[in-house]
This record gives C-alpha cells, structure tokens and sequence, in this order.
C-alpha cells in the first residue's frame, strides 16, 4: 500500500514522467490510483472528510480532477475505497504476524505488536481511519466499525475453547473495538507526538481481558 507518511515527514508520491513514457496502461492505472489513494490519506488526515474535497485529494496525489473522475464518482467513493484498501492491509499485516512461541497469548501478542508497526510508520492511517470518522458520521463512520470489528476479530483469533466458553458477547465485542480506537487515536494525537510502539500493553490487555480476566491480560500485556 502507498505511504502518505507522518505530518511532519511524509513521503514525497512517486509521479509520472509527462508525455510518451513507454509504460503500460495498467501499470498507469495502478500507479494513479495508488496516489489517489496515498491523497486521501493525507488529506483527510489534515482537512477532515468532510472540509476535503476532490481539489485536495487531486493536489496532495499530484493526479488532475479529471482523472480523479475517471476512477471515482464521488469523494465519498474515493473515501470508501481507501477504507478498503486499508484494511486489507491491515489485515494481512495482523494475521501474518511472526509468533515466537505457540500459545494462543503470544499470538495475540504478535498480532498486536504488526498492528503497531504498520500504524508506527504511517500515523496518518489512524487519523483517516480512527479519529476524523466520528466527525463525517454516515458511511464513513460505518466503515470506521467495521474495521475495528474486524481488526479485533484478526486479533483475537483462534481463542482456545476453554477461553472463549459461552462466547465474548457483542457488547463486549463492541466495547473492544471502541476502547482499540481510543487508545490508537490517544496514541497519535497525544502532546508527546506519535506513540503508538508505547500503547502496546494496553492494546494487549484491553483485548485478552474478556477472554483470561483483568489480571491475566494485565501480566501478559508486561511482556514482548
């Protein structure tokens, strides 16, 4: 996935020499729409979903309006597939996390520190998906849940039988969800900058509680 980068050092998006380039209109296309993706990101991550336009999302990709309407219909469309591709990305990162040890704890533990490390490099990943969402409400701040349920569901995967008796139940599934968003959004706008690495035992705690108790979560969320 394109990288929009921090704020303060973001990755300058590749562009495409002008005139006859000798490349395929696939890889154009693809190469387009990744900047339009990569704009986005860093728009809405500084103006917001509703204050960005397509001005803004054609400026920061370094792509015209009109060919930004020769993929998408509407902002709202471009806003959507972002979401899409970020969350694949996402969660490909989460269930292909490295485990050092098999147990079902350490997996978590894994899931939670690739999680991190993708959100650590791009921060503006959480700005576009956890923190402008609530603001733009319909169909945005819809996707926003259901990437965190999702994102939740990718980490908490494979809770032995013995764990997960009777079941996690929705509410408890929802209040995880909002508590990850929380935590993630405190992490990146708090007054010490981005410190999403530090929000690791609380990740770890406030999604292995509901499974193994407070205290349990607690001792596991200690330890790397």
């Amino acid at each position: 996935m394109a990288q929009a980068g921090g704020k303060g050092e973001r990755e300058t998006l590749r562009r495409l020499p002008p005139g006859r380039h000798g490349l395929s209109r696939e890889f154009v296309a693809q190469n387009q729409q990744e900047r339009l993706i990569a704009g986005t990101l860093v728009a809405v991550a500084d103006h917001g979903f509703r204050e960005t336009t397509v001005t803004l999302i054609s400026k920061e990709s370094g792509v015209s309006r009109r060919t930004f309407y020769s993929y998408f219909d509407t902002k709202e469309e471009c806003f959507l597939a972002t979401f899409d591709l970020l969350e694949e990305h996402l969660l490909v990162a989460v269930r292909e996390a490295p485990v050092s040890r098999p147990s079902w704890t350490a997996q978590v533990q894994a899931r939670v520190a690739a999680l991190l490390a993708v959100l650590g490099e791009n921060p503006d990943l959480v700005r576009f998906a956890l923190i402008a969402p609530p603001a733009a409400g319909g169909a945005v701040l819809e996707r926003n849940r259901r990437l965190l349920e999702r994102l939740v569901d990718a980490v908490v995967e494979g809770a032995p039988q013995s764990l997960a008796k009777g079941g996690v139940s929705e509410v408890e599934r929802e209040a995880m969800a909002g508590s990850l968003s929380a935590v993630l959004a405190a992490a990146v706008e708090g007054d010490g900058g981005d410190q999403l690495d530090g929000a690791f035992p609380e990740v770890v705690e406030l999604t292995l509680a509901p499974f193994v108790g407070r205290r349990r979560a607690m001792a596991a969320a200690q330890k790397r």
